[in-house]
């Protein structure tokens, strides 16, 4: 393991890292204690959803936070980038060399953040692949991970808030309703402080949470390739038009009508995908078309510092 002597314990690099699975992969290759809340399978099994990865808080350095889980976390060390920093500090925690993309989602300075010391964090985001970090589940980090969205939770959150159409994406670290202009009601978002359920991670990681959330729905917005500005395929080398909208749908915490969603991506701004030419019989109904990738994604090249 490599390990910075000389560190900046003023300043924290925080890390929020996605990853979606679907519901048979969960069932089949996640021990239940490992999800949180409790994973409850309801569907045919394909669906997506959307997680966050966590680990414990270690309580002789945070004694003052309530929460079990956090966001992996370390300090800035003095010879490094804050880039060089974080992935270190997944390969400290996690085990994972990431060579996926990762963004600095901002720097988070509320004075109250940490109960002992007047701690700056910086936080970055990023996306990987669930069999890339399934293996480093569990283990000596306790890794585990926290459940963001899902079609699951959309059906039960529009009991408690309404149709889903209503946001501009929902999740559970937060959301943000539509404006409404025969109301005067302008957007409103809400975040876990807000809602009934409250607080889910300590610090303000529910907060890093939710606005990497929002800058990761970016990835699906207009002209964007989603799978290279992630840098990441979960869908494998061949898949459904179905299976693209359930990620999309998954990570935006939104429902796309059908036929639009069709029609989008059949335009020529969207031409990160071709078909393969294949179709796949395996599900219930009519053989449904295959489709692949236009590009595989990219690998982010790593500073080395020199």
């Amino acid at each position: 393991m490599n390990m910075t002597t000389d560190i900046y314990s003023d300043k924290a690099i925080d890390l929020v890292i996605f990853t979606v699975a679907n519901e048979k992969t969960i069932r089949e290759k996640v021990w239940a204690d490992l999800i949180s809340p409790e994973y409850v399978v309801k569907g045919k099994g394909e669906d997506l959803s959307l997680f966050v990865i966590t680990i414990p808080t270690d309580h002789s350095i945070y004694p003052n936070v309530a929460s079990n889980r956090v966001l992996p976390g370390g300090y800035l060390g003095k010879t490094e980038s804050l880039e060089q920093a974080s992935r270190r500090i997944l390969k400290d925690r996690l085990g994972l060399s990431l060579t996926t993309k990762i963004r600095q989602l901002g720097i988070f300075d509320n004075p109250n953040r940490d109960p002992n010391d007047r701690v700056l964090s910086f936080a970055y985001w990023g996306m990987v692949n669930f069999e890339d970090i399934r293996k480093y589940l569990g283990g000596k980090e306790q890794v585990g991970l926290e459940l963001v969205s899902s079609q699951t939770f959309m059906n039960l959150a529009e009991k408690d808030f309404g149709p889903i159409d209503n946001f501009d994406g929902i999740s559970r670290f937060g959301n943000r309703r539509m404006p409404n202009a025969a109301k005067a009601i302008g957007h409103n978002k809400m975040l876990t402080k807000d809602l009934p359920s409250g607080r889910i991670l300590g610090l303000d990681h529910d907060d890093m949470v939710f606005y990497a959330w929002r800058q990761l729905r970016h990835a699906f917005d207009g002209k964007l390739d989603p799978f290279r500005y992630l840098g990441i395929n979960p869908l494998g080398d061949e898949f459904r038009l179905s299976d693209l909208q359930d990620f999309t749908e998954a990570c935006r915490g939104e429902r796309v009508q059908r036929d639009l969603f069709r029609r989008q991506m059949m335009s020529l701004e969207k031409s990160f995908i071709r078909s393969s030419g294949r179709t796949d019989s395996s599900r219930p109904g009519k053989p449904a078309n295959l489709y692949s990738l236009s590009a595989p994604p990219p690998v982010d090249k790593v500073s080395d510092g020199d």
